[in-house]
């Protein structure tokens, strides 16, 4: 596995890997810890002094979508238009003079693939230090990279030049990035000084803790790291990763064991149980991803809602024959009135060609096929009282990634 990865992390990557497409196509301005990216777009920075600014152009994608699935077909350079030779971003230096006419001083190409996420200039133009890769932050050998005002590389440092490999494992890690810094800003005496999030419970609040790591740009060493500052940090990441390993090594018992009827009724929970299940039992486990209902408790202040979504997917046929899984919080005789009113107003054949599979006891089984009857859909359910093992092909993948 990948530095930082849990086992619970790649439990759920290898049920949705199917998906991955779909995980990657949303995008925001920036990065976030919802995963989410914006296609690149060429950027200005300045010095403070406002005499020298980079121009960084981001390598030309067809789209981002195209993008995405080259990385999945390992196809380089990925997302390029066919015949394209460039293979990295570019960046320009330019000097203003008393003229105001800008003139370029180094234009080449840079160390990131398609972008940085972030770059900084020095004064008089002598350091240019860019941060991150477009859609990875955190991973890569090149998370910093210093150059001379002259576009020489004169150091690239990968996140665990800067942090341990516990730090790395504690912090935040989504589908594609790990969640690892603040805004960088240039200290004194050619410094550069990145806040590094540290990690651990922020107490109920959004408010992130920060300690300042410090590199020399002329040779690019770290020059913190024993600071009292630091050595909190180190505590709550010692703290947080003993806290993860705890929690992966009982994601890896359950990810091994037979799977029964979650021990909490909560949504999270049955969600949880219906895609396990359906991952382990289901025939089309590795084309398909099931659309999960779960009925909240009718005293619930927002049980309404839940009612709806199960009604949306049995009526409203948003998406063609994927199957469909349901369970529910709500005493089972509720459960079933709700689904078989909802089922009253579906048209003939309406279902044909989907598969429904519901949370409910083995019994139930010929009383869900008569309520689906009419719609043609294949009905079958997941016996929380029935321990589903786990499926030899993914449990093979699972544990020798983890090796």
């Amino acid at each position: 596995m990948q530095a930082g990865t849990s086992y619970a992390t790649f439990a759920q990557m290898m049920y949705s890997r199917s998906k991955l497409l779909f995980a990657l196509l949303a995008f925001v301005a920036t990065p976030c810890r919802a995963d989410q990216w914006l296609p690149p777009q060429p950027q200005t920075y300045q010095s403070r002094d406002k005499t020298f600014r980079l121009q960084v152009r981001p390598r030309e994608l067809t789209s981002a979508l195209a993008y995405f699935s080259d990385k999945v077909k390992k196809r380089e350079p990925a997302g390029g238009a066919k015949g394209q030779q460039q293979s990295r971003a570019t960046a320009t230096i330019e000097h203003v003079g008393a003229d105001g006419v800008w003139t370029a001083v180094w234009s080449g190409p840079l160390t990131n693939e398609v972008a940085p996420v972030a770059a900084l200039i020095a004064d008089g133009g002598r350091y240019v230090v860019t941060f991150d890769n477009w859609h990875s932050m955190g991973y890569g050998p090149n998370v910093v990279a210093i150059h001379d005002g002259h576009g020489r590389l004169i150091r690239a440092l990968a996140l665990n030049d800067i942090v341990s490999e516990d730090y790395i494992f504690a912090l935040g890690h989504s589908v594609s990035s790990i969640h690892w810094r603040g805004d960088p800003h240039l200290g004194p005496d050619d410094t550069v000084m990145i806040p590094i999030v540290v990690p651990g419970d922020r107490q109920g609040t959004d408010v992130e803790a920060y300690v300042d790591a410090v590199m020399r740009l002329s040779d690019g060493a770290v020059l913190s790291g024993a600071s009292p500052a630091w050595k909190n940090a180190q505590a709550a990441v010692a703290k947080e990763a003993q806290s993860r390993r705890d929690y992966d090594e009982k994601a890896k018992r359950a990810f091994i064991a037979p799977l029964l009827g979650p021990s909490e009724n909560t949504e999270f929970a049955w969600s949880h149980y219906l895609d396990e299940a359906f991952f382990r039992s289901a025939p089309r486990w590795k084309e398909d991803y099931p659309k999960s209902t779960v009925l909240r408790d009718p005293a619930a202040p927002d049980y309404a809602a839940s009612e709806g979504w199960m009604r949306d997917a049995l009526l409203a046929r948003d998406y063609s024959n994927g199957p469909m899984s349901f369970a529910s919080i709500a005493p089972l005789d509720h459960f079933v009135a709700r689904m078989k009113t909802i089922l009253a107003e579906a048209k003939p054949g309406s279902l044909k060609g989907s598969r429904i599979y519901i949370a409910a006891p083995t019994s139930t089984l010929p009383m869900f096929k008569a309520m689906f009857a009419k719609t043609g859909a294949q009905v079958h359910v997941f016996d929380p009282a029935l321990p589903i093992p786990q499926r030899p092909e993914r449990l093979k993948e699972y544990l020798s990634a983890g090796s």
